[in-house]
């Protein structure tokens, strides 16, 4: 009897186990690529999150130092102004110096000095600052210019005269005071030429 039915075939093992493999070489596969992109898109992130935060400092440290220089400009904006001003202020304080029996000259003198306290209020409350050294003062190179020397037994280096008042704007000298100083006399010796013991009076002398 001719068997009709068709013979089952049966499953082949082997193929099925290769196949399982490739599927999991080819995950296997993708999942490493994956993770590559991963780690790549990671360190970009990185790198872009650091140039970022590097950006944004050199963005503040700009911003501090236009700020500082602004009010640096602002702070010291009448410097130049103020040193034109100089001769008129010279002017003024020595006219107020004087005196006058006279009554007629002495009430303008009232009326200069008031407009002269006025002037120096307004460079007061600008940041200005007179610069006036008192007779008997030590002298400071800092704030002040000796414009002669004067000898003297006492202390050398000791204000004796103001010329002319100095100012400062805020940490700006403008103007030292213009001061005469004192020295100790020159000694003279047998051959007949003079000799100067005060070493330390040559700094207040003008160069």
């Amino acid at each position: 009897m001719v068997n009709d039915e068709k013979e089952v075939k049966q499953p082949d093992s082997t193929s099925n186990e290769s196949s399982n493999i490739d599927m999991k070489k080819s995950f296997k596969e993708k999942l490493a690529k994956q993770q590559d992109e991963i780690s790549k898109l990671q360190k970009d992130l990185e790198h872009w999150k650091n140039e970022y935060y590097k950006a944004y400092a050199d963005m503040a440290n700009l911003r501090k130092t236009i700020e500082k220089d602004q009010s640096e400009a602002y702070k010291y904006r009448i410097e130049g102004f103020a040193q034109n001003l100089l001769q008129v202020l010279d002017a003024f304080d020595m006219a107020l110096k004087q005196e006058s029996t006279n009554e007629v000259v002495r009430n303008y003198l009232i009326g200069f000095q008031y407009v002269y306290k006025q002037l120096v209020n307004i460079l007061t409350d600008e940041g200005i600052v007179e610069i006036e050294p008192k007779i008997g003062d030590k002298f400071d190179e800092k704030d002040m210019h000796a414009v002669d020397t004067i000898d003297d037994d006492g202390e050398p280096n000791i204000v004796k005269k103001v010329s002319l008042k100095g100012y400062r704007l805020h940490e700006h000298l403008i103007r030292p005071a213009m001061v005469v100083v004192s020295k100790k006399p020159s000694k003279v010796k047998e051959d007949g030429e003079k000799k100067d013991d005060n070493k330390d009076v040559k700094d207040a002398e003008v160069k």
